[in-house]
């Protein structure tokens, strides 16, 4: 005979919102993740839970699916920090084991990396290009010319870049606000 578990009476109503987040975003899913998947990801930061699944939870032992060997050594190294931050959301492991396992992608699209051009090198100041002069070694003294040409080009250009974004920054506090 099947005997359904009786839910614990409240004393109070429940809010929509605590009900869905206790639910989990996989409440439609065929197999349920042994612990809810926020708690997951918060134990172990985005992209870990993109890359490792909770899978099974039984007698205090977590078995964790993840796509390769590499990935379950690498959490296997932090085990003990992993369990640490579990307990504290108040779930009950020991351990944890990994399986390798082929995973789904995860649901929210990769991450932008912003790319930038190379700033053009820029003219070598007379006090370095004396300095330069100094430099018995030819093929050195082009090399440093090269190197301090390129290295100013990228300073200049995080300057510039921090100054745009401090001009936008005053700019937007200058604004009145509509309160």
């Amino acid at each position: 005979m099947n005997r359904r578990r009786k839910r614990p009476k409240l004393r109070e109503p429940e809010g929509i919102e605590t009900v869905l987040e206790r639910a989990g975003d996989s409440r439609f899913a065929r197999r349920q993740a042994p612990i809810p998947l926020q708690t997951w990801t918060r134990a172990v930061g985005l992209r870990i839970a993109d890359r490792a699944k909770p899978w099974s939870l039984e007698r205090g032992v977590l078995t964790v699916r993840v796509p390769s060997s590499v990935w379950a050594s690498e959490l296997s190294m932090l085990a003990a920090s992993v369990i640490s931050r579990l307990r504290d959301a108040g779930v009950e492991v020991a351990e944890l084991r990994f399986r390798v396992a082929p995973l789904e992608p995860p649901q929210r699209p990769p991450e932008r990396r912003i790319s930038r051009a190379v700033p053009p090198p820029l003219p070598v100041p007379r006090d370095l290009e004396a300095s330069l002069a100094l430099v018995e070694d030819p093929e050195l003294r082009e090399a440093l010319r090269y190197s301090a040409s390129h290295s100013l080009a990228w300073q200049d250009y995080h300057e510039r870049s921090a100054g745009q974004l401090n001009q936008r920054n005053a700019a937007s506090r200058s604004k009145p606000s509509r309160r």
